[in-house]
């Protein structure tokens, strides 16, 4: 009863809205629910009539009469399904049936005048309201008829009351439907909540189950895991009785090379005299035009106030030729002001003086293929690949470099003129210092216990230089750190010096730092920028008292903004080439392999000590590097460069 509720009110529905077809389908299941409803076959001989299915509609109007001949529907239904067949004869038939379920009913009134106009037409006149009356006055004067009609109506009128009982029931079985349905409703409700809350509690026992399961592997994996270390801790235990002995061999040793280490003390100052007088070579002129092809423009790569430099080939080496002007008392000067400097200092991070020739007053460097840092600066295109990463350790580089210089025994060592240009970069982007031709060895103030160097004509790059130098000639280690403060700035904003300092500390006061910061290095971690400017703004202070010292505040900073890149980015160190690089002093000019057992032979470069001892032992009394006749053929361990090679080594192995 319930479904047939359902479906007969939403076939009605659909029957309001004109949607015929999907009326006629709702009646249709309410039929199966309950066959015998006239109600439900008028209703969807409607659908038909509407559809055009009029045999479909004479069929349900033929079965709603069947099942309740007292139903005017089923009458009304069918005679208008037999009126658009145009059997208007049947049709008439058909209203004057239902005329005795209700004589008065104006739908069956107007059935029969347009059934008997359509008659008239067919016979050529038209109907009048005559041949209504006569229609109905047969109908009433036939006696047998009326007398049927009499017995009709009595018999309707008793349907009526047994209808009218049936539609209270109907209408109770309606509100009944209607109570189930909202229960029904309800019910459907609460089970699809139901099954979402059971749906849910499966979804956590699934997922419960897979964390046990997790769980489970992690216990194995640590219980394998137990097993290892076990084994591993029995290995150590193992290990560590074979270091004791170890142990005690390598005190036997050391007592054996404690004994070496005495014999060879005597020869040591022989040896260092020697190894300073090999370190730089004498280049005759014809030697330097034929490197460098009679000087040809061509091969220039540098010009400065006091010479040029070329590049070219020398002894099977690239090196850098700088030609100091001719007749130049400041060029002279420069000349052996650079010659007493780095005769005196050996540094990663300075450039290497392989030799001179005092004939032309010409320097002869090792060559630096990446040219200089303010190349990298200017050049948009360059200046992409020196990442913040980079550009942090080059900073350091240079901290170290100065560091080196101002610490140096007896005399600290000034640059003087320090600046992006004199900042050189190799194949791996590694940076060292150049130009010392303004460099000086500092002496103790005999005044204020200061050293310093005095000048009326400070000398350099006026946009790097120390303000208090420019004002009063003095020249200190300080000096160096305004310098250094500028190109720290220059790395961090790309910008040229003019106005640096001033454009950096105004940004920092209004918090815009990070809209001055070169973005061609990449993303600069906050940190970093600015700690960066602070320690920059702290080196370029107008009074050198303000300065802070490199090798304290400065350093710590530095190296821990190094580290910190250096694990950020492991290959930005080495834009150029794999960061498995070899470094080039790691290897033996003779094997061409690292070195395992590095030893300083009397030209003053390191060798592998197998390489030069059979170098030596197969008659040869010459340099493999320089060609110049070896004064001895002592040969001393390098053992800073071995610790050196080793831990590189360890790197690598934990690298991969």
């Amino acid at each position: 009863m319930l479904l047939l509720t359902v479906y007969t009110r939403a076939g009605n529905e659909f029957f309001k809205q004109k949607k015929y077809q999907e009326a006629a389908m709702h009646y249709t299941e309410a039929m199966k629910n309950n066959p015998k409803d006239p109600r439900v076959f008028s209703s969807r001989a409607q659908c038909h009539i509407h559809l055009g299915a009029l045999s479909e509609g004479l069929d349900d109007a033929d079965k709603c009469i069947a099942l309740d001949p007292t139903f005017l529907q089923g009458y009304l239904g069918k005679a208008k399904v037999q009126f658009l067949m145009s059997n208007y004869e049947n049709a008439l038939a058909t209203y004057l049936e239902g005329l005795k379920c209700d004589p008065n009913n104006l739908k069956v009134l107007d059935g029969l005048r347009r059934c008997a106009a359509c008659i008239k037409r067919a016979n050529g006149g038209d109907a009048t309201a005559e041949d209504l009356r006569e229609i109905l006055g047969n109908f009433h004067s036939n006696d047998d008829l009326h007398n049927k009609l009499q017995k009709s109506m009595d018999e309707a009128s008793v349907f009526k009351n047994e209808a009218s009982d049936e539609r209270l029931k109907r209408i109770e079985s309606e509100r009944m439907a209607r109570t189930l349905e909202d229960m029904y409703l309800s019910q459907v409700e609460q089970r699809k909540e139901t099954e979402e809350s059971l749906l849910r509690v499966q979804q956590e026992f699934e997922q419960l189950k897979i964390q046990k399961e997790e769980v489970t592997k992690e216990l194995q994996k640590a219980n394998e895991h137990n097993e290892n270390l076990q084994g591993q801790l029995l290995a150590s235990r193992e290990h560590h009785d074979w270091l004791l002995s170890e142990h005690d061999h390598l005190l036997h040793e050391r007592d054996n090379a404690v004994r070496e280490v005495e014999e060879l003390r005597q020869k040591r100052g022989q040896m260092l005299s020697v190894l300073v007088t090999a370190m730089h070579c004498e280049f005759s002129l014809s030697e330097l035009e034929s490197a460098t092809r009679n000087f040809s423009s061509s091969l220039k790569i540098g010009e400065g106030g006091f010479g040029c430099v070329y590049r070219g080939i020398l002894r099977n080496m690239t090196v850098a030729v700088k030609v100091l002007r001719p007749g130049s008392l400041q060029g002279q000067s420069q000349f052996e002001q650079e010659v007493s400097i780095l005769s005196r200092v050996r540094h990663p991070h300075l450039v290497t003086l392989l030799g001179t020739c005092s004939e032309s007053s010409t320097l002869v460097y090792e060559f630096l293929p990446n040219g200089s840092l303010e190349d990298f600066l200017v050049c948009s295109d360059k200046r992409q690949t020196l990442t913040w990463q980079v550009r942090i350790r080059i900073i350091a580089e240079i901290c170290s470099a100065l560091i080196f210089l101002h610490r140096n025994k007896p005399h600290p060592v000034v640059h003087g003129d320090l600046k992006p240009a004199n900042i050189l970069l190799d194949v791996n982007l590694v940076s060292k210092l150049s130009d010392f031709g303004i460099s000086h060895l500092l002496i103790q103030s005999s005044t204020n216990n200061t050293t310093l160097y005095r000048t009326m004509h400070p000398m350099g790059t006026p946009l790097y230089m120390d303000p208090e130098f420019l004002s009063t000639g003095e020249l200190t280690p300080q000096s160096d750190v305004y310098s250094f403060g500028i190109v720290v700035l220059r790395l961090l904003t790309g910008r040229p010096p003019v106005g640096i300092r001033k454009i950096v500390e105004d940004a920092m006061e209004e918090g815009d730092l990070n809209s001055l910061i070169d973005i061609a290095a990449g993303e600069w971690p906050d940190v970093q920028v600015e700690q960066l400017a602070y320690v920059a703004l702290r080196c370029t202070e107008l009074s050198r008292r303000c300065r802070p010292d490199l090798s304290d505040e400065v350093w710590n900073i530095v190296a821990a903004m190094r580290d910190a890149a250096t694990l950020s980015s492991p290959s930005s160190s080495r834009p150029a080439q794999d960061e498995n690089c070899v470094p080039s002093y790691f290897i033996c000019p003779i094997s061409q392999d690292v070195m395992n057992d590095p030893h300083i032979a009397a030209d003053g470069f390191t060798y592998e000590s197998d390489a030069i001892r059979s170098w030596l032992s197969t008659g040869h009394d010459t340099s493999p590097m320089t060609n110049l006749r070896l004064e001895h053929d002592e040969l001393i361990p390098n053992h800073a460069l071995r610790s050196a090679i080793q831990e590189w080594l360890q790197q690598q192995n934990m690298a991969l």
